[in-house]
C-alpha cells in the first residue's frame, strides 16, 4: 500500500491490516447491498477489498491527494463498479446519490475520530435512505453504542441509533493496525436498520432530544422545558407515572423499555 504524509487536520490514520479489510468487507457483504458508500477511503486498501468481493463502490474522499490516487490506481481496473467522489461526506447529500443509484445500500469506512459523531448524526438525518452501516470508530464510542441505556454514558445519539438500527459489535482493532498509530484502540460496529419502528421516528426523536436537553435535570422538567413541549412539568409527571416511569429520574437513567414506553405514551396524546 502506498503511504503519504497523513493530514493531521483531517484526522487521518490509515488502516493497514489486510485481515481487518477482509473482516469489514465480509460484514458489508452480508448486508447484501446493491452498492456501498465508503467514507474516507484514503489509500484504498478497504476499497480494493470491497471491489475484489464484487461489490459496487462509491468512494467519497475529502482529500484530493487520495481521490486523485484512487482515480489513477484503482479506477482503471474497475471502471464500471467504482465511482470516486471528491468531497466532504458531511456536506455531500447522501440521499441524492442514493436516489440516482437505487437499491439498498450500505455505508462503511474507517472514520476519523473527529467526525464520528457527525457521521452517526447524519445517519439519523437520512434514516430512511440507508439499509446498513459497518464503521470503524474509536473503541470508547463503540463500547458506548453497544451499552444498554440506563447508565451515565447513555446519550441522545446512542438511544436514537438503537431505535432505528440493530447495533452489533464486530470486535476491537489495535492501534498498531494504523499508520500513524493513534493513541487509542478502535472498534468495528455494524448497524442494521429497523424498517418499521413501533413509534414514528420523528416522535421518538423529539422525546429523546427533549429529555437530554438538560441531562442533569429530572426528566419531567427537561421535557417541560424543551422547545415545542405541549405540557407543563406537572402534566409530564402524570404521563410518566401513568407509564410506570419515575418522573424524578434523569434521562440517562431510563431503561430501553422505558424509552419505548415514554415515546408510545407521548405519541398517543
Amino acid at each position: 500500500m502506498v503511504m503519504a504524509r497523513p493530514n493531521k487536520r483531517l484526522g487521518q490514520n490509515f488502516l493497514t491490516g489486510p485481515e481487518v479489510f477482509e473482516k469489514i468487507a465480509t460484514a458489508v457483504e452480508t448486508t447484501k447491498p446493491a452498492w456501498v458508500l465508503e467514507i474516507g477511503p484514503g489509500p484504498g486498501g478497504l476499497t480494493r477489498t470491497l471491489l475484489e468481493r464484487g461489490l459496487e463502490v462509491v468512494a467519497m474522499e475529502i482529500d484530493p491527494t487520495w481521490s486523485n490516487w484512487l482515480s489513477a490506481s484503482l479506477l482503471p481496473g474497475y471502471p464500471n463498479v467504482l465511482k470516486i467522489v471528491q468531497g466532504d461526506a458531511l456536506r455531500v447529500p447522501w440521499r441524492e446519490i442514493a436516489s440516482e443509484r437505487g437499491g439498498p445500500w450500505t455505508i462503511c469506512g474507517n472514520l476519523p475520530y473527529n467526525i464520528t459523531s457527525p457521521v452517526l448524526a447524519k445517519l439519523l438525518e437520512d434514516v430512511t435512505s440507508w439499509s446498513a452501516a459497518v464503521l470503524m470508530v474509536q473503541k470508547e464510542v463503540g463500547v458506548r453504542l453497544l451499552a444498554e441505556p440506563g447508565n451515565r454514558e447513555t446519550s441522545a445519539l446512542s438511544v436514537l441509533l438503537r431505535y432505528v438500527a440493530y447495533v452489533q459489535g464486530l470486535g476491537e482493532v489495535s492501534r498498531d493496525q494504523f499508520y500513524p498509530a493513534p493513541e487509542v484502540d478502535s472498534f468495528v460496529i455494524q448497524l442494521t436498520r429497523i424498517p418499521s419502528p413501533a413509534v414514528p421516528f420523528e416522535s421518538f426523536q423529539w422525546v429523546v432530544r427533549a429529555a437530554f436537553l438538560h441531562r442533569r435535570k429530572m426528566i419531567r422538567q427537561s421535557l417541560a422545558q424543551a422547545p415545542g413541549s405541549p405540557w407543563s412539568a406537572r402534566k409530564w409527571e402524570g404521563i410518566l407515572s401513568e407509564g410506570g416511569i419515575d418522573p424524578l429520574k434523569r434521562a440517562e437513567a431510563l431503561s430501553w423499555a422505558e424509552w419505548i414506553q415514554l415515546a408510545t405514551l407521548a405519541a398517543k396524546r
